[in-house]
C-alpha cells in the first residue's frame, strides 16, 4: 500500500522571539512594527504560530486571522475568518494587516493586495515578510533550470517568484513603503533553496512536513536521522538569524523582503 504524502502544516505553538532562528526574526519584526491597538488581522493564518506569538506579547489588540482552511487547533487569543477570494472584513475596518510567507503562495497576488487595502483603515499598515525567488542571479533560479520550474510548486507550494523590483512595484500600487529590511542572505539563501531542490526526494519532503522541530516541537530531542536533520536545521537557522541580521538593509544576495507599508488614501 502507497503512503500518502505528508499534509502541509505550519505548526500552532507560539515563537519564542528571543531565540536565534528565522520565525523569531520574523515576529521579531511584526512585534516592533505593529500599531498599539486596534484590529489586526493576519492572511494565510494557518493554524496561528503568528497570531498566538501576538497574542502573548500585545494582549490588548484584537487579532484576527484568515486562510482558506480551517486551522486544525482551535483558535486561541484570535478570531478566525474562512476566506475564498476575498478578506470576510469590511471595509476600512482594520489597522494592520500582516502576511508572514504567504504571497508567494497566491496565484494572484495583486488581488489580496488591493483587498489588503481595501480592508485597512486610513493610515493602516501593511507588515509583510515575503520570499523573493525570482531574481535571474539566484539558487532558486539554478535549481529550477536544473530540476524543472516547478520544482518549488511540489516541494513547498510557491506558486509566485518575485524579484526584489518586482515586489516593490506590486506593494507600491496600493501603498507606501515605510521601511524595507532584507534577509536570508548568501547562506541562508543557499541553505533554503538547496534544502527545497533536494526536498524533491519523499522522505525530505515528509520529514519538512511531520519531523521538523520548528512545526512540531515534540521532535526536538528525536533519535536517529530525525534528531540528526533537526540539529541541522537549527544550526542552518542560527546563521541564517546572523546573517538576516548582520546585512538587514543590504539587498544583495537576499532571499526574503521584510515590509512595512502605509496604505495610500484612495
Amino acid at each position: 500500500m502507497t503512503q500518502e504524502a505528508a499534509t502541509p502544516h505550519w505548526g500552532s505553538s507560539a515563537v519564542d522571539v528571543h531565540e536565534w532562528n528565522l520565525p523569531a526574526l520574523k515576529l521579531g519584526f511584526i512585534l516592533s512594527r505593529l500599531p498599539p491597538s486596534g484590529r489586526i488581522v493576519e492572511i494565510g493564518s494557518g493554524e496561528g504560530k503568528v497570531l498566538r506569538t501576538l497574542a502573548l506579547h500585545r494582549p490588548a489588540l484584537d487579532l484576527h486571522g484568515c486562510d482558506i482552511r480551517d486551522p486544525a487547533t482551535p483558535p486561541s487569543g484570535f478570531t478566525f475568518h474562512r476566506m475564498t477570494d476575498s478578506i470576510p472584513l469590511d471595509d476600512a475596518s482594520v489597522a494592520a494587516v500582516l502576511f508572514v510567507d504567504v504571497l508567494e503562495h497566491v496565484p494572484d497576488p495583486a488581488h489580496l493586495l488591493r483587498e489588503s487595502a481595501r480592508v485597512l483603515a486610513p493610515g493602516g499598515r501593511l507588515i509583510a515578510c515575503v520570499p523573493v525567488e525570482g531574481e535571474p542571479v539566484s539558487m532558486y533560479t539554478l535549481y529550477k533550470a536544473i530540476l524543472g520550474k516547478d520544482t518549488y510548486v511540489q516541494t513547498k507550494e510557491h506558486v509566485s517568484a518575485f524579484t526584489h523590483r518586482g515586489l516593490r512595484a506590486l506593494l507600491e500600487e496600493r501603498f507606501d513603503l515605510r521601511e524595507v529590511r532584507y534577509g536570508y542572505h548568501s547562506l541562508g539563501h543557499f541553505m533554503d533553496a538547496t534544502f527545497f531542490a533536494a526536498a524533491r526526494m519523499r522522505w525530505l519532503r515528509d520529514f519538512w512536513w511531520k519531523d521538523n522541530v520548528y512545526y512540531n516541537e515534540e521532535k526536538t530531542s528525536s533519535p536517529g536521522s530525525v534528531g540528526l536533520l533537526n540539529r541541522l536545521l537549527v544550526a542552518g537557522n542560527a546563521v541564517a538569524w546572523a546573517e538576516s541580521t548582520l546585512f538587514a538593509k543590504r539587498s544583495t544576495l537576499a532571499a526574503a523582503m521584510f515590509v512595512d507599508a502605509i496604505v495610500r488614501p484612495g
